[in-house]
């Protein structure tokens, strides 16, 4: 049983959804305190002239993540949509997926994680990933923190294999994982090429600038791009 353990992020990028699709079950950990340096409001699309940060503004910010409220006075949601729209509204795949996002983007949203929980569950929903989805608030359990939380995140779903980002390997406490019985993997990512529109391509953006530009090969191209990594 492959677990992995991410935070809810907004317009995740394409690391996140590759990390999706290798496990069973896959933990948003909306319980975090949210870290101003993390994507939980802000992702990037591209433009003709580079990348554009879509910021979600938050009245609170040093808090629990599923506890962040949006500050809607600021009209966020428009300026977000017509930013996607004048961008990507001559991508090949527009017609078939702006639909979705355009009703995400016209409902109201008071809260950051249901906002984000939507938006993921959508895309998954558009790249036809089966993996099962969780949340940590809905185990109404206290799992600790850091490294221990995620071992008993692991052990609660008696789950045997932890996969996890790279960036996680600093804090990471292996010896940890093996006295419970857990095998420790990283997640071996390396970022796909695919065509893309406005010249010179751009790593680490949102999915939504793939899902435009390649559609239904969106998973293929990640695939391919998991499984080369492993036959290096």
């Amino acid at each position: 049983m492959k677990i992995a353990i991410h935070q809810p992020n907004y317009l995740p990028w394409i690391g996140f959804f590759d990390k999706l699709d290798q496990v069973d079950m896959f933990v948003l950990l909306d319980t975090a305190i949210h870290s101003k340096s993390g994507f939980i409001n802000r992702n990037k699309i591209k433009t003709p002239q580079g990348e554009l940060w879509l910021t979600v503004p938050l009245k609170n910010k040093e808090m629990p993540i599923n506890e962040l409220q949006i500050a809607n006075d600021l009209n966020w949601q428009s300026k977000h949509w017509k930013a996607i729209e004048s961008n990507y509204r001559k991508s090949s795949f527009w017609a078939s997926y702006s639909e979705g996002f355009e009703q995400i983007y016209n409902d109201k949203w008071n809260n950051i994680s249901l906002l984000n929980l939507a938006l993921i569950m959508h895309i998954k929903s558009l790249l036809n990933i089966k993996t099962k989805l969780l949340i940590a608030s809905d185990f109404k359990q206290d799992f600790g923190s850091g490294n221990t939380r995620n071992m008993n995140i692991v052990n609660y779903l008696d789950g045997t294999i932890y996969v996890s980002g790279v960036g996680a390997r600093n804090y990471n406490n292996e010896t940890e994982f093996i006295e419970n019985n857990i095998k420790l993997i990283y997640q071996d990512f390396k970022h796909p090429k695919y065509e893309q529109r406005f010249g010179v391509f751009h790593q680490n953006l949102s999915i939504i600038d793939m899902l435009f530009n390649c559609g239904p090969e969106t998973m293929k191209i990640i695939r391919k791009q998991r499984n080369s990594n492993r036959n290096e």
